[in-house]
């Protein structure tokens, strides 16, 4: 081991960078934050090869005096805070002093500067944290900040930036959130002089909300506005008819900061309570306003973390007023007769068959003596009992003579009795119509039908994926996506492997692609929904290999069109189930669930002390 020594300055830079800047959407963050601090109305934001080459922040705040430019850019240096005690009452955004040295240490800055008193403003040039030119210019009140070649002198770091689609994709997330905290602002986002974002500063948050997340969200949030004497709760939640598969999409802000909140996300969940189904979470945009002594965010340089002194009464209010907004609000969803007459129509029209539509994957085959083929349907998770009864007996029938009820016992023991190999299993009934009990050679099998269908299916997809022979159901009907724009690049990376699963895609405007087509086995259900739960697993995977995103997209379908837990078989269905198990040697579920378990003649004889 070396001598200690004290490290030079440079180094220190760099590595206190490192903290601070993790890439081009760091830097985006710091810099614009730095002009909501300054009192801004109106920040322009401009961004060149997903921030790898150019970040340019332009706003219209305070601005700074001449000897202050170069001062900003000392470790340290700071006009938020004076003193200790002022980290206990922080109602600003910045307060370390350490954003601007950071990324100057990394990169080619260049700032401009002005304040309203000022005849003229300030040019600072630094490069890798060496100034490198000042001097009086003219120019506007504000400040322009320009970050060239980020990660020049490290390349080590740059190596690690991800593709310009990525990279953009953090950017535009961060403006999204800012803007959500500051409605009163007007941001505007433009990379490679293309607009993404822009809003209009008018302070109606349901506006931003409308142009981040689209129309169909905004006008089913709930508007949640409740306090008690130390604190107040604002902002909106989605409806439970508006759910995603991740917590992506719920921002927490307290005292406008956005912070990664795991009180405040429990909290929501708890309010929510029996109204979202497993793994579904609401949209939520969330204000929280306290005094700051009762919040710590002097925890990371990210800033994005929080610790709240009164964690129990935090939880209390954010749970308390998002139910009161749950309990005044209508749940009810809104019936579009209209659409639903037209759709009529199309479909007598255009004179749809039932076979057009029927599931291939399924493919349960049964020995019948009169050769039919079996009827096929769709199940929807928004269909009623009785109508999901009705499809999944579509699923599985075929034309068979009809076996009075005093028959059945004698039906079941001749199938008991002509057991072959093929299908060694006979399905005797159901367990709260979700497992499926069967008898065997060598005792007894209890099944998971949701589980074991998932599987088959699953593994059916994939083999026709390997084979290219997905079939896709053209819509009469296109669904649109309105989408973020991080959600748009990603579809962009993933589209021609998503068309290879059976999806025809369409880009319609800025923020929306349309749905034409999808695979068969989903025609009837929830695409929309689908695909926005797939992009969600995408994004917070952020899976990069081809085979990742097929299996985890094939999986997801797989569990939507398999039958579910409660639904109603006949023997004759439980028994091609069985007759699947065998052919395609299910043992676990593609999340890695068992399928079934057994228990044996001889334990069976000894727990009825038969042995």
């Amino acid at each position: 081991m070396g001598q200690i020594q004290i490290l030079s300055k440079e180094v220190a830079n760099k590595i206190a960078a490192g903290e601070v800047v993790e890439r081009p959407a760091s830097v985006v963050k710091e810099l614009v934050e730095n002009s909501i601090d300054a009192g801004s109305s109106k920040i322009e934001v401009k961004v060149k090869n997903g921030g790898k080459d150019l970040i340019q922040i332009i706003d219209n705040g305070v601005g700074l005096a001449e000897d202050e430019v170069k001062l900003a850019f000392q470790r340290h240096a700071t006009s938020k805070i004076s003193r200790a005690n002022d980290l206990f009452t922080l109602r600003t955004l910045g307060f370390r002093g350490e954003a601007l040295p950071s990324i100057a240490a990394v990169s080619k800055v260049e700032m401009i500067s002005k304040t309203e008193d000022s005849l003229s403003g300030t040019r600072l040039q630094i490069v890798g944290g060496e100034v490198k030119a000042r001097e009086s210019c003219g120019c506007r009140k504000g400040t322009n900040i320009i970050v060239r070649d980020l990660f020049f002198n490290t390349p080590v770091r740059y190596k690690y930036l991800k593709q310009t689609s990525t990279e953009i994709g953090h950017i535009s997330d961060i403006i999204n959130r800012l803007s959500l905290a500051y409605p009163k602002i007007s941001f505007s986002l433009m990379h490679n002089d293309r607009q993404i974002v822009e809003t209009t500063g008018n302070g109606n948050l349901l506006d931003v909300i409308f142009n981040i997340y689209g129309r169909d969200v905004a006008k089913e949030m709930i508007e949640v506005d409740y306090q008690d004497n130390y604190m107040q709760l604002t902002g909106y939640i989605s409806k439970p008819t508006i759910t995603r598969s991740s917590r992506r999409h719920q921002s927490y802000f307290v005292n406008d900061r956005f912070i990664k909140s795991g009180l405040m996300s429990k909290a929501v969940k708890e309010a929510y309570h029996t109204l979202l189904t497993i793994d579904r979470y609401p949209i939520v945009v969330l204000k929280l306003k306290l005094n700051p002594v009762h919040v710590d965010v002097n925890i990371h340089p990210t800033k994005l973390q929080a610790k709240f002194s009164r964690g129990n009464v935090v939880y209390e209010l954010v749970k308390d007023g998002v139910s009161k907004a749950i309990k005044e609000s209508d749940l009810v969803p809104k019936l579009k007769l209209e659409e639903n007459d037209k759709q009529q129509k199309i479909n007598q029209k255009k004179k749809v068959k039932k076979e057009e539509f029927k599931q291939d994957e399924l493919n349960l085959k049964t020995s019948n003596t009169n050769n039919t083929k079996p009827n096929t349907g769709n199940v929807s998770s928004r269909d009623t009992k009785k109508e999901r009864a009705e499809k999944i007996d579509k699923l599985f029938r075929v034309d068979q003579p009809q076996v009075e009820n005093n028959n059945k016992k004698s039906k079941i023991k001749e199938e008991a009795d002509n057991y072959n190999d093929k299908f060694n299993l006979v399905a005797l009934g159901q367990i709260h119509q979700t497992y499926i009990v069967a008898q065997g050679q060598d005792g007894m099998y209890i099944i998971d039908q949701h589980a074991a269908h998932e599987r088959i299916i699953y593994d059916q997809l994939l083999s026709k994926f390997k084979k290219q022979e997905i079939q896709i159901q053209e819509l009469l009907v296109p669904l649109q996506l309105d989408l973020t724009y991080q959600e748009v690049q990603l579809l962009k990376e993933r589209k021609e492997r998503l068309e290879g699963l059976g999806f025809n895609l369409e880009e319609f405007g800025e923020s929306s692609y349309l749905v034409r087509g999808v695979p068969i086995q989903l025609y009837n259900l929830d695409d929309k929904q689908l695909i926005l739960d797939s992009i969600d697993n995408l994004l917070a995977q952020e899976v990069t290999e081809n085979y990742q995103l097929v299996e985890g997209f094939i999986t997801m379908m797989a569990c939507k069109t398999a039958i579910k837990g409660g639904d109603k078989l006949s023997t004759t269905e439980m028994n091609h189930l069985l007759g699947q198990i065998k052919e395609y040697d299910v043992t676990n579920c593609p999340h890695g669930r068992p399928v079934m378990m057994h228990l044996g003649k001889k334990e069976l004889e000894k727990k009825f002390k038969r042995r």
